[in-house]
């Protein structure tokens, strides 16, 4: 692991670098930034979880919960900050119509919200119904309650389609059908909740561009849709339109996806990972670190010893982002400073942006774009 400089001069705010075109840093400003910088009006310790979309760094925009409400920022034009309007916000806005919220998801152009109660809300785009409202075509620029499922425990959003855990531990999911990501057997959009094929007792969920992750009771993960890159993780480039088994891997606690490449951490506090490889997002060793050395994508998830110990670990669209007990590292494609650093040069082993004393403990990026966050 080599080291950059330390670069945030406000300990208690949340951070964001990398792309800013759209507002999405949230600090003011629509210009990138390769160092972290401070989001304007956040309390770290207020945030209990952040949510990066976005399809690229174009229309890129995020979420934040604190307090049982949601701020975002970026990218608006199909209403995803969900505050009645379609223009880009530089710095946090709250959102109305939500209350007692208790976990959040952004998508490619549209955004879920999960309250206390179990209900599930939607807003943004709804090209291929993933707003679950019955309706396609359209989009909607405030939150709307999502009808026709039981309690539900944790939401997560692709580019173009919503899960959603219930507590009974089976998944429901709509939207975008094409790749499979539906998990229903079949590769038509659903603008209504249908329930994925064979998952039940199901601990957690993630979503990535264009498929599905699930957590099993027993350790295990599931995985369906998009599989060009080999993100479903079971030795094969083929697509499914239902769950398969992930290979090799159990004693699974936490998942995290990225657009084409997934992390997950076991009970041993290892890091494994497969799927879309060119950018090192994989870790793997490597003789050069040219940017013209092709890399080979793995269908099978690999051990990634560089990053055993990690606390939290998340996915971007071609980048990695982790925390340690002693900072954040990060690593992959640069070309927007993704990666903190000061450079926009890719790198193929972990950099050091923050230390321990920033007090950071949790880190997401954009689902399709070029931001980091850390809170």
């Amino acid at each position: 692991m080599t080291e950059s400089l330390r670069t945030a001069e406000n300990e208690t705010a949340v951070l964001s670098w990398g792309a800013g075109r759209t507002g999405q840093l949230g600090n003011g400003t629509t210009v990138d930034s390769l160092v972290p910088a401070q989001v304007t009006g956040t309390a770290r310790g207020d945030v209990v979880r952040l949510s990066a979309g976005g399809t690229n760094s174009s229309d890129s925009f995020a979420l934040a919960l604190s307090g049982g409400t949601v701020q975002a920022w970026g990218h608006s034009s199909s209403g995803q900050l969900g505050n009645g309007g379609n223009t880009n916000q530089t710095v946090p806005t709250t959102l109305p119509r939500l209350s007692s919220i208790k976990d959040i998801a952004a998508g490619g152009q549209h955004a879920l919200a999960l309250d206390t109660s179990g209900q599930v809300y939607s807003w943004g785009d709804n090209a291929y119904g993933q707003l679950g409202n019955n309706r396609t075509g359209d989009s909607r620029t405030v939150p709307d309650r999502v009808q026709g499922m039981p309690k539900v425990k944790q939401i997560a959003a692709g580019v173009d389609f919503s899960l959603a855990l219930l507590e009974n531990g089976k998944v429901y999911a709509w939207g975008r059908g094409v790749h499979g990501q539906l998990g229903n057997g079949s590769r038509a959009t659903s603008s209504v909740p249908r329930q994925v094929l064979g998952l039940q007792d199901i601990a957690a969920i993630a979503a990535g561009g264009h498929h599905g992750l699930a957590l099993t009771a027993d350790g295990t993960v599931k995985s369906w849709g998009y599989n060009l890159y080999g993100q479903l993780g079971n030795s094969t480039t083929k697509s499914a339109t239902v769950p398969v088994d992930v290979d090799w891997i159990e004693g699974i606690t936490t998942l995290a996806a990225g657009a084409h490449h997934n992390y997950v951490i076991t009970s041993d506090s290892k890091i494994w990972g497969w799927g879309n490889n060119q950018y090192g997002q994989l870790l793997e060793s490597d003789e050069t670190f040219d940017n013209n050395i092709s890399r080979t994508n793995r269908t099978a998830p690999v051990e990634i010893p560089r990053l055993e110990g990690v606390q939290h670990i998340a996915a971007g669209a071609r980048h990695g982002v982790a925390v340690t007990a002693d900072g954040i590292y990060t690593w992959g494609h640069n070309g927007e400073g993704q990666l903190g650093n000061g450079t926009t040069v890719a790198r193929y082993e972990t950099v050091k942006d923050l230390d321990q004393g920033s007090a950071i403990k949790s880190v997401t990026a954009s689902l399709g774009g070029n931001t980091t966050y850390a809170y």
